[in-house]
């Protein structure tokens, strides 16, 4: 073992638990106070209020009614009256939105008491809720009696053998009555092998669903337990005898005894030995009563003649919800004997509900609204022409926007008031450097998933990332479990810090973490189709060789990243990836982190904001890029377990969270969500499967290789300028207009293209790109175009749905060079319309030579596939193509043949060629190869000659040819144009 594998040695010897922990405020309080009792008989209460948050989590308001900003915290009051005259002993809270918030908490309420539980909740969408409170003076119960006389009936001979092929050794059986268990009715049992019953379990999971081997529930638990050992809710139990029993030399059966209604229903495991050597067999029953609560466990045989001889290692007590029902006979104890019962008897519970009135909470937000979604325009060399961007605010709170950045600077995403940061969800323990790394102390080379196909960088969501249980991989984030792929399952080095840059996405920078090969702080990139890394160098000018978090501003191109203590107190850097170098901004620390801290993720949003996510407090956090400084938003609800990662589409805004966390359950998960970067709160969008011999996934890196929109920024672009460049909207107040001017002074001829990026506190649509075009053009060099008609051919390359691409049709039409030298053709523009507004993104274009007929010849002069179709504003209802290169052509008559390109007619989105009733040249023609549009027109053909299509005025397209008339040399010794004197000039364009 070399020198830096020493953290992952002890990673691999630690045990797998990050204990996370942090010194904040309390969390949402109790409180119960007296009160005057009221008349023995009275019923009771439960009032819901609201109040914003300003510094004391266990305030209660006294509002129903609260309007708030979206992201605003606010204090939820829910305050319970005991009006009766029996003392409740336990307590649970039932909220509409948020589901359970206590469930049978063991708080006394006397009569004439009153108990008050505050939360404190982020504000997001107008909305309503009510609650209900239930109290107890006794829960529901079981007792048991274990001195009568044994009832055991053998069915072994007569009963339905219940089998169990291979593990987990689980099997769904339907009973032929309902069975009652807890107060609850339900037919449908889950049978394990190893001598446990699920109530109303009709799926049957195993609780380690994914995991290889799968030993469902061979290792038992005490009472209460959340799951078997790891994937799956175990709410209910009954367990005779719970522990690892194999499935031989007996088995397990079932049977219905007597008749309506008093059937019994016996479940017997009968003569199974233990998963350590037996000499003996055991044999015991659950029998459940028609019509009755009641449930008996017999035992005729408890000894295998080893260690687990009556009980020793076995879970024997019934459970119906492990927050507090459930009852225990023994664990792991020496318990049982042969020719003993176990009668359970039932006892309901005694209390009283209460429902609660209703509360709304109106967080309102500022909407941006921008038009249009692109802007384009046309002029020639030296003109200067305007548009016009118009901003509304059709929220119902306050807007401010800017073009350059993020309005309020690289602080505007810090919280407006002070939050209250909730503790860290989980048992809290002092947490020490290099438990990080324990974190993935089982991660060592494991049976890998089957390769799958590497996603290409045009998938939708096309995500890749790093795993230290999973090597390196990829998915869809739209589908993050059905497209999940293991590129390269290599785990020796593991990375924490990865990035795409400069909008290359065949190759991934990272940055090592940990290996068995580099030392830690190398740098280098992954190759996204083979994971090959190839070492650049290493991290210079940290404090230490702990990198994490690795991020590029899409505003500055400038790279960021995290330096750490072994994941503690964390220190922002920008790195030059030319040489390695890193320069230190400043530690991240502010108000609300509280040591010891582990920021370790960094994302960017598009309008240059930076966010990270701290481990041990569990928080989503805003960071300020040029100094480090950082403030807590809110607590992210998880409780995480392992490394995070944040990632925003540089082209929409959207914020993806790559999570890590414990559930509910206790079951590790990892999975792709959603996040408000307003509020912090997350939504998942799917899990990633389980990887070898584990049941969740966790990937600690992601990067989205997806282009950055590449905003202009005012100054940023020559021709581009934008006045004004900020301002400010309220709700309900008159929009605003910003001046666009494009200028072509200086531009040679050609396709100018920007993004004008709209930031504002809209924290739905933070950032709206708005991409802008400008073509400076040649002259016009023939125009039969039509600004308006109501003549119109359908124009499309369809490519979906399968069934209707023979609807593919093209038109064409002809015009004339004139010039004896020939023209340079640098675009087109074409009258045409869509059927809902949008246009189809691309044309397919051909210039063909006649064919001496009226129709375009076989041979094509220029070629031009899938080229961006402009929608220009002015003149009206025209797209605009121009070339990526200048088709040159000689004098003659030529064709121009197009259509837009790939259409999806499901999409919908489909344009049409506008006609003219004016008879230019020679008739304009069009064709459906495919005969699904007109089966008289497959081949080219006139307007006359497709009366199924067209009306009969029309007779041509409206269309538009620029560029410029060629330059012929009279001295062919200086045809090249090389000859650097003013006699210079171009040769002949054609032989």
């Amino acid at each position: 073992m070399n020198r830096f594998s020493f953290v992952r040695f002890a990673a691999l010897a630690a045990a797998p638990v990050l204990a996370l922990t942090l010194a904040v405020a309390p969390p949402a309080s109790h409180a119960t106070v007296s009160t005057p009792a009221t008349p023995a008989g009275g019923d009771l209460t439960l009032t819901l209020t609201l109040a914003p948050y300003q510094g004391n989590p266990n305030t209660c308001g006294t509002a129903t009614e609260l309007e708030a900003t979206t992201g605003d915290q606010v204090l939820l009051c829910y305050t319970l009256t005991n009006n009766g005259t029996t003392t409740l002993t336990h307590q649970s809270l039932e909220d509409s939105l948020d589901g359970t918030i206590l469930s049978y908490e063991p708080i006394t309420l006397a009569p004439g008491q009153t108990h008050r539980r505050v939360r404190t909740i982020v504000a997001v969408g107008d909305t309503q809720r009510t609650a209900t409170w239930r109290g107890y003076a006794s829960l529901p119960s079981y007792s048991y009696a274990d001195t009568g006389a044994s009832g055991f009936v053998d069915i072994a001979g007569t009963g339905t053998r219940i089998g169990f092929d291979a593990a987990p050794d689980l099997a769904a059986y339907t009973s032929a009555f309902p069975l009652r268990f807890y107060g609850r009715t339900s037919s449908a049992l889950c049978v394990s092998n190893d001598g446990v019953l699920l109530f109303d379990d009709p799926a049957c999971l195993s609780p380690q669903a994914g995991s290889t081997p799968d030993y469902g529930y061979a290792y038992n638990e005490p009472l209460p337990v959340t799951v078997g050992f790891g994937r799956v809710l175990v709410p209910t139990v009954i367990a005779p005898m719970w522990s690892d029993l194999d499935r031989a030399p007996g088995g397990v059966f079932a049977q219905t005894l007597g008749t309506e209604p008093n059937r019994r229903l016996i479940v017997q495991w009968n003569d199974l030995g233990t998963s350590i050597a037996s000499t003996t067999t055991a044999r015991f029953q659950v029998i459940f009563q028609e019509g009755s609560d009641t449930i008996r466990f017999e035992y005729a045989a408890t000894a295998f003649g080893n260690e687990a001889d009556h009980g020793a290692f076995a879970t024997i007590g019934l459970q119906g919800d492990p927050a507090g029902l459930y009852t225990q006979y023994s664990y792991r104890e020496p318990s049982l004997a042969p020719g003993r019962s176990i009668v359970w008897t039932y006892s309901p519970e005694v209390g009283g509900t209460a429902a609660g009135n209703t509360v709304h909470l109106d967080a309102g937000i500022p909407e941006i609204a921008v038009a249009p979604a692109a802007i384009s325009a046309v002029a020639g060399p030296g003109e200067t022409v305007t548009r016009t961007l118009s901003i509304d605010n059709v929220g119902a709170r306050d807007l401010a926007w800017n073009l350059g950045e993020a309005p309020g600077g690289t602080t505007a995403h810090f919280p407006r008031t002070p939050r209250y940061i909730a503790p860290p969800i989980g048992q809290a323990a002092e947490a020490t450097p290099g438990s990080l790394a324990s974190t993935f102390a089982d991660a060592v080379r494991l049976p890998w998933l089957p390769t799958r196909r590497p996603l290409a960088p045009n998938a939708g969501l096309p995500f890749f990332g790093t795993s230290p249980i999973a090597g390196f991989l990829g998915f869809d984030g739209a589908d993050p479990t059905g497209t999940f792929s293991i590129i390269n399952p290599d785990v020796d080095t593991w990375y924490f810090a990865s990035q795409f840059i400069g909008n290359d996405f065949t190759k991934l920078y990272v940055i090592v973490y940990d290996s068995w090969t580099y030392p830690p702080g190398t740098y280098g990139t992954l190759d996204v189709a083979t994971g090959a890394f190839t070492q650049l160098g290493q991290i210079t000018g940290g404090d230490s060789w702990t990198w994490s978090g690795m991020t590029q501003d899409p505003l500055t191109g400038t790279v960021y990243a995290i330096n750490s203590n072994d994941g503690l107190f964390a220190k922002l850097y920008t790195i030059d990836l030319a040489t390695g170098r890193a320069t230190k901004v400043g530690d991240i620390t502010g108000p609300g982190l509280n040591p010891p801290y582990s920021i370790h993720t960094l994302a960017i949003s598009p309008g240059g904001l930076m966010y990270g996510i701290d481990l041990y407090g569990q928080m989503f956090v805003a960071i300020d890029k040029l100094t480090g400084q950082a403030r807590p938003i809110e607590t992210l609800g998880l409780q995480l377990a392992g490394f995070q990662d944040l990632e925003f589409d540089p082209q929409t805004g959207v914020l993806y969270y790559s999570a890590a966390y414990v559930n509910s359950s206790g079951v590790t998960v990892g999975e792709l969500r959603r996040m408000d970067p307003l509020s912090g709160l997350s939504t998942p969008i799917g899990s990633y499967p389980p990887t070898g011999g584990f049941p969740g996934t966790q990937v600690g890196t992601i990067a989205l290789a997806k282009p950055s929109v590449g905003c202009a920024a005012p100054g940023d672009v020559p021709w581009l300028s934008a006045t004004p460049t900020s301002g400010s909207i309220a709700a309900g107040a008159p929009g605003q207009s910003v001046t666009v001017t494009f200028d072509g002074a200086g531009l040679a001829p050609g396709r100018y293209e920007a993004s004008i990026c709209v930031h504002s506190t809209d924290p739905r649509k933070p950032d709206v790109a708005v991409p802008v075009s400008f073509i400076v053009s040649d002259a016009v060099l023939y125009d039969q175009s039509v600004t308006e008609t109501s003549l119109r051919a359908f124009n499309n390359t369809v490519v979906a749905p399968a069934v209707v691409t023979g609807m593919s049709s093209e038109g064409a039409d002809d015009f004339v060079v004139t010039a004896t030298e020939g023209w340079r053709v640098s675009g087109f523009n074409f009258t045409a319309y869509s059927n809902n507004g949008t246009f189809p993104s691309h044309v397919n274009l051909r210039v063909h030579a006649d064919d001496g007929s009226g129709h375009p010849g076989e041979e094509i002069v220029c070629l031009a596939p899938r080229v961006p179709a402009f929608v220009l504003d002015q003149p009206a209802n025209q797209i605009g193509v121009w070339l990526d290169a200048p088709c040159v052509l000689d004098a003659g008559t030529y064709w121009v043949v197009w259509s837009f390109a790939d259409v999806d007619i499901s999409s919908p989105v489909l344009g049409l060629w506008g006609q003219t009733t004016v008879q230019h040249h020679q008739p304009a023609v069009w064709r459906n190869p495919g005969g699904q549009l007109s089966a008289a027109c497959t081949a080219w053909s006139t307007f006359a000659q497709c009366p199924d299509q067209f009306d009969a005025s029309a007779r041509d397209f409206g269309f538009s040819v620029y560029g410029r008339v060629f330059d012929v040399c009279e001295d062919t010794l200086f045809a090249d144009g090389f000859e650097a004197t003013s006699g210079a000039c171009r040769a002949a364009p054609r032989d």
